[in-house]
């Protein structure tokens, strides 16, 4: 049986948190799915929705500060890919179930009903929440220190920044070694009709590595390219 907000034990949460609110209700309405105020509209309540909107940031900050002085040699790239990462909506609904945050939402009875307590966009949308509240009732100070203590625990994957961005990858690599006028990116063919023509992209980088790429759009085509000259660099000089 769902209990009452008002019923709800929340200490617990608190303890895994590590911060002790001043204002509970802060901490309730970051735990209240619109479906719950949907299903109490004669109930004069906030749901989650703009302390998720507050939390996205304060997380997207908090994660920024941490790569900044965590990997002081990496250049904004790197650090933008490490930050969209660890605040996407999957690590963040991930977090979430680490902390057993599903347990004290507050749903309404349709969300309840198809597993909402364990769908990404309840966790993500309340872990983000979370951090907005704790931002609200105990300022930086506060969130740093929850911020901590929950990444901690964390799962200690290493992360290739680029794996999923070869673009990216090779566009660091040229000017990690100031290669001259790299990489460069040619449309060297387009055949197909017009609704749905497909790319031949060359690249071309310093040292006279080349490579295509073929795709239905030129930034597929260029990634294509880009993931071919890297194994040709990788093959050629055994590292980046």
């Amino acid at each position: 049986m769902t209990l009452k907000r008002e019923e709800m034990p929340l200490g617990p949460l608190e303890e895994t948190l590590g911060y002790a609110f001043k204002e509970r209700q802060l901490l309730v309405t970051a735990l209240t799915n619109p479906s719950y105020r949907a299903d109490h509209p004669t109930e004069k309540m906030q749901d989650n929705q703009r302390l998720e909107f507050l939390g996205d940031a304060v997380f997207g900050l908090l994660s920024a500060q941490a790569f900044f002085e965590r990997y002081t040699d990496e250049d904004e790239g790197g650090l933008t890919v490490r930050r969209s990462h660890v605040a996407s909506g999957r690590a963040l609904a991930d977090l979430a179930r680490r902390i057993g945050l599903g347990q004290y939402l507050f749903l309404g009875k349709g969300n309840e009903a198809i597993g909402g307590r364990d769908q990404d966009k309840s966790l993500t949308d309340a872990m983000e929440a979370v951090f907005g509240a704790v931002w609200c009732d105990g300022g930086l100070a506060a969130a740093q220190a929850v911020y901590a203590k929950l990444m901690a625990d964390a799962p200690n994957k290493q992360l290739d920044v680029w794996a999923d961005n070869p673009k990216g990858r090779l566009q660091e690599l040229a000017q990690r070694h100031a290669w001259p006028a790299s990489p460069a990116y040619e449309v060297v063919e387009t055949v197909g009709p017009s609704h749905a023509p497909q790319y031949t992209v060359k690249v071309s980088v310093y040292g006279g590595y080349e490579a295509v790429g073929v795709g239905k759009t030129k930034r597929a085509a260029e990634v294509k390219a880009a993931e071919t000259v890297l194994r040709l660099i990788l093959e050629n000089t055994g590292n980046f």
